[in-house]
């Protein structure tokens, strides 16, 4: 109830500029989908403001947001429009024996796994035209986020 009373409040205002701290943290699915709601509806009625969400709910973050920006210590460590990242991004699923076979040019970040490697692309039709035997799943923002904090840069 406070989250949705401060967006409320903040509408009636018709702020231009709203920061909003996980905004979803600890809501039902219903009370969040009626949040992203409210905040989808108040950015195609104030086109000119502008909204900064912070949040751990990937789900949240891909249907509401033009961009995404991934912050370690402060520093960006990625940016990217967020209908780029849900199309042309990739996770590659590797065993370990072909990992010296692939053309790592395209690889942004890798990580260890029990079955070999998983590997984020941002060049998924590469792999795909390159290496049609592959696992190659399109990016999520959760896998985004796994690979680029705990993966390592090749």
């Amino acid at each position: 109830m406070q989250a949705s009373f401060k967006l409320i409040t903040a509408a009636t205002h018709k702020s231009k500029f709203l920061l909003l701290d996980e905004p979803t943290s600890g809501l039902d699915v219903i009370a969040r989908e009626e949040i992203l709601d409210f905040i989808r509806t108040y950015m195609i009625e104030n086109e000119d403001c502008s909204v900064i969400i912070s949040s751990h709910i990937a789900g949240d973050l891909e249907g509401i947001c033009d961009d995404i920006y991934l912050i370690e210590n402060g520093r960006i460590i990625m940016h990217e429009e967020t209908d780029r990242l849900l199309s042309d991004y990739g996770v590659l699923k590797i065993k370990e024996e072909e990992f010296d076979k692939v053309d790592k040019r395209f690889v942004m970040r890798c990580k260890k796994e029990n079955f070999g490697y998983k590997m984020l692309t941002n060049e998924r039709q590469y792999y795909i035209e390159n290496y049609p035997k592959m696992v190659i799943e399109r990016a999520n923002i959760d896998e985004l986020i796994t690979i680029m904090d705990k993966g390592e840069i090749l």
